[in-house]
């Protein structure tokens, strides 16, 4: 037997018990399959009740072995594992739970590089791979940024797949790209699935032979795009570029690789101002403003501008991850303790992958004030600037957010006054020149406190900064 037949399914860890009597049934209607693999970091590391008819691979926690932890139910542990069908068809397993997570790219040794090309090279021409995270070459032809893992585009390069499934973050995203190709006999197919109950397609079923047959390639390959690309930009620029980016007022500077310990946001950082931190939570916490925007408000007796930071050294973040929902139910909660003040409450952000830190600001407004107006104005202004990139706001309210925020490239504000928030959300393009600005001046003309844009112009003492904190964690603490 030269063909085998393969089940990929991304379910819902809750329910793996349902997934498998699915999978058997599935087996017994279209198969026999050869075996069946469960995409996701979340998979219960236990023996189900119901029995698999078919060899199901996931992959679980560190460890150097494929672990069968019930029959028919192995569990990969190793970073790099293959396994070969009895057809000779070979799946290979890289496993991103067993090593480091993308946000400890930066930190890796030159000894940890050595070692991924080394076994890279073990892994060459495997007929399946399978990981968590989409390569960001394929990721950058959807203008997806945060479903992809650039350690991901090496791994590709290096095994030259001819199926790659992933689902590039915990909800999932179905979507196929077009046939491309490695050489003129060899050809990939890469499929990403949508978590099960998401409402997109979680399954995918497919024959292999191990012999390749030769199909004509439907589009160009995207890792060769990317490396055109750069390719065509370090024809363009000076040499010394990749070290440099363009300031606010348009000139060349080098861009600082700020470390966690240099971090003004960064826990770790041993200079980090814990006076100004108003609550801690387990993947992101609150903080007062340095050089706040408002005035202080006469009743609450503080300015109210807040940040909310997510605990991870991490330029954007995924709208998928546990740091986002915490950051939203920060959101809610000082939304809602402003709210029983009669005030509306504006939380904006910058995400772009040159950033530091990500983070997320907020500015209490008048119920009164005319958010909408004031935008359009002060995007009317920015486009006046030719070195400006030229802003496009899109309002939604009560939308799917998650298809533009994973782009990893956008100015958003989100304005909470009525039942539920609006927000205003304008994509950026590239590394384009950027008023970093943008969301303070707004806020001036919406406060009326035109002289109060840059944050260096409005800081406090440390006297003033731990009294507002202090004040701030008395107002906030009930909610």
């Amino acid at each position: 037997m030269d063909k085998s037949k393969i089940l990929v399914l991304y379910p819902d860890p809750a329910g793996i018990d349902k997934v498998i009597a699915t999978a058997n049934t599935q087996n017994s209607k279209n198969g026999p399959f050869d075996a069946a693999v469960f995409l996701g970091l979340s998979i219960p590391e236990t023996a189900p009740e119901t029995v698999p008819e078919i060899p199901i691979y996931f992959f679980g926690a560190e460890g150097d072995s494929l672990e069968d932890i019930g029959p028919n139910f192995t569990c990969v542990r190793k970073q790099w594992a293959i396994v070969r069908l009895q057809s000779g068809v070979t799946m290979g397993f890289w496993n991103q739970k067993a090593k480091k997570e993308a946000s400890q790219e930066a930190h890796e040794t030159l000894e940890d590089e050595e070692t991924l090309q080394k076994e890279e090279a073990q892994f060459r021409d495997v007929d399946i791979l399978f990981t968590h995270h989409w390569a960001r070459a394929v990721g950058a032809t959807q203008q997806l940024m945060l479903v992809g893992n650039k350690k991901v585009d090496s791994v590709v390069q290096a095994t030259r797949p001819r199926y790659h499934f992933a689902v590039g973050s915990e909800t999932g995203r179905f979507y196929e790209h077009g046939l491309f190709a490695w050489s003129k006999s060899r050809t990939c197919r890469f499929v990403s699935l949508g978590r099960q109950n998401s409402a997109q397609r979680w399954f995918y079923a497919f024959s292999i032979d191990k012999i390749a047959g030769v199909e004509s390639a439907v589009a160009e390959n995207p890792f060769r795009q990317v490396k055109k690309a750069e390719e065509e930009e370090m024809g363009k620029r000076p040499r010394a570029e990749p070290e440099q980016r363009m300031t606010e007022n348009g000139s060349m500077a080098k861009r600082p690789r700020i470390a966690p310990s240099s971090c003004f946001f960064c826990l770790s950082n041993p200079k980090f101002e814990a006076h100004m931190v108003v609550s801690v939570g387990e993947h992101s916490y609150l903080t007062i403003a340095k050089g706040p925007l408002p005035r202080p408000h006469k009743t609450l007796n503080m300015t109210g501008h807040a940040i909310i930071i997510p605990i991870a050294h991490e330029a954007t973040i995924d709208p998928s991850s546990k740091a986002f929902q915490e950051m939203e139910d920060f959101q809610r909660r000082l939304a809602t303790a402003f709210s029983a003040h009669a005030m509306a409450t504006v939380f904006f952000d910058i995400a772009r992958p040159e950033n530091v830190h990500y983070h997320m600001q907020m500015v209490p407004i008048p119920l009164s004030a005319d958010f909408a107006a004031s935008l359009a104005e002060k995007t009317r202004d920015n486009d006046k600037f030719e070195r400006n990139q030229r802003l496009v706001f899109k309002e939604y309210a009560g939308a799917d957010l998650t298809s533009i925020l994973q782009t990893g490239r956008y100015v958003r504000f989100i304005v909470y006054k009525g039942e539920e928030p609006v927000h205003y959300v304008a994509p950026l393009e590239g590394e384009k020149s950027l008023d970093l600005q943008f969301p303070r001046r707004v806020l001036a003309h919406v406060l009326h406190v035109p002289k109060r844009i840059y944050w260096d112009k409005c800081r406090q003492t440390k006297a003033q900064e731990t009294q507002e904190c202090e004040t701030y964690k008395s107002f906030f603490e009930q909610y």
